[in-house]
Formats: C-alpha cells, sequence, structure tokens
C-alpha cells in the first residue's frame, strides 16, 4: 500500500482515479489546485504523486512538478504528469521539468496501475510482468545497441555501453517503425552486466508520454510476434 497525492481540476477525474488507485488498496490523498498539493506535501508523507498538467487554479503541473523538484527532500518522490495534451512538444516539457512518467487522457487504467506499482517497485521480482515478444532488432543509439525484447512497459536492450538509470535515450528501430512510430522516448530503469557477453550491459528503459494511439499498434505488434 503506498500514500498517493492526486492533483486535478475536475472531480469526476479524482473520483476515477480515487477509485481506481483503492482498488488496488492505495491510500489517496485528492486535491484540486497546486496550492493545495504543495500544503498536503509540506504536511503529510507521500510515495507517488499524480498531477493533471492543466489546471485552472494555483497554476499548472508542470509549476507544480518544478517546485517539487526544486526541494531536495522531494527528489527522488516519484511524479506522473496526466494530461489531454498530444503533441511530442507538450510531452517533452514535462519530462523535463522532472516527471517520471507521462501518460495520455483518455487514461488507460491497466497500464496506469501498471506503470505505478512499477514507479513503486523497490525490487525487481515484485515489477508488473507484461507480455513480451522475443526479436533480435538493432536500435540506434551512442553506439550499436540491440533490443532484446519489447513490452508494452518498455525495452530491454543491451549495448557495450552502459547508461545511467534515470536517463531518457530516444531510440529509433525498424520495430517501431513497423509499429508507425518513428521515435520512442526510454526511462533507464535498470543496468546490469550481460552474463552472456562480456563488456556489454543489459539495461531496462520504459516507455514515456506514449498515447493510446500508439500503443494499440504496440499491442498489436507484441500479440504478432508471439505468434511466430
Amino acid at each position: 500500500m503506498a500514500h498517493i497525492l492526486i492533483v486535478d481540476d475536475q472531480q469526476s477525474v479524482l473520483l476515477t482515479l480515487e477509485a481506481l488507485l483503492r482498488s488496488e488498496n492505495h491510500l489517496v490523498t485528492p486535491c484540486t489546485n497546486s496550492i493545495d498539493a504543495l500544503a498536503h506535501l509540506t504536511e503529510e508523507s507521500f510515495d507517488l504523486v499524480i498531477s493533471d498538467v492543466v489546471m485552472s487554479v494555483g497554476g499548472n503541473g508542470i509549476a507544480l512538478l518544478r517546485t517539487i523538484r526544486s526541494q531536495p527532500k522531494f527528489a527522488h518522490l516519484p511524479v506522473v504528469l496526466l494530461t489531454g495534451k498530444r503533441e511530442k512538444e507538450d510531452v517533452q516539457k514535462g519530462i523535463e521539468a522532472g516527471a517520471d512518467d507521462y501518460v495520455i487522457k483518455p487514461i488507460d487504467p491497466t497500464l496506469l496501475l501498471a506503470k505505478i506499482r512499477n514507479l513503486l517497485s523497490k525490487k525487481t521480482e515484485n515489477a508488473p510482468r507484461f507480455a513480451e515478444a522475443p526479436v533480435n532488432l538493432k536500435a540506434e543509439l551512442e553506439t550499436k545497441t540491440d533490443i532484446l525484447t519489447i513490452s508494452e512497459l518498455g525495452c530491454l536492450l543491451q549495448s557495450n555501453v552502459a547508461p545511467a538509470v534515470g536517463a531518457l535515450l530516444k531510440v529509433r528501430s525498424e520495430a517501431f517503425q513497423e509499429m508507425g512510430v518513428s521515435t520512442v522516448t526510454l526511462r533507464i530503469v535498470s543496468v546490469e552486466k550481460a552474463k552472456n557477453h562480456d563488456g556489454h550491459y543489459n539495461f531496462v528503459g520504459n516507455f514515456v508520454g506514449l498515447s493510446e494511439k500508439e500503443l494499440t499498434p504496440l499491442r498489436l505488434w507484441i500479440r504478432s510476434r508471439k505468434r511466430l
């Protein structure tokens, strides 16, 4: 069970998120603006924050996020931004401000809960499991990189260069081109030495800011590869 702060100026969204999170036995504190959110953060301890980006009172979600990240005690507090804005520029603003993830509305409950479990998970064995398909495809990063598996949450990659945990990487691959996505953004969540390849590293990156429109062909692609 985690204590989660949710911030949205639409009561219907708050009620939906409350019901969804409480179904997972989380303790939920809802508020409708950034001012109240900061007051709760000062007075209480939270494990995760979910905030809308566009709010009519007390500043937007990006401003709230920047305020949170400006305080050292909140440096590692996971923050998920919600928004109806679908432009890549908007997603990038949220990521650059320090968001751990960026979820496009309308919200996919299953995916949101999986992302939350992943952010809250402290041990690899507790991380959510997703359908995945074995692949052997090239991806373009700073060096030649192999994508070993692709799931709804992200990718397992192998390279002779180890990225830093928390780093954001833009990846292009023929697999994503088949899905109609030219480039994906991954946030690196774990790195370890490859057991089957000396001098190489395996690392896991979670997708950041994929819209439902982009997730649908991703899921279909994974199912088609599993049948091969």
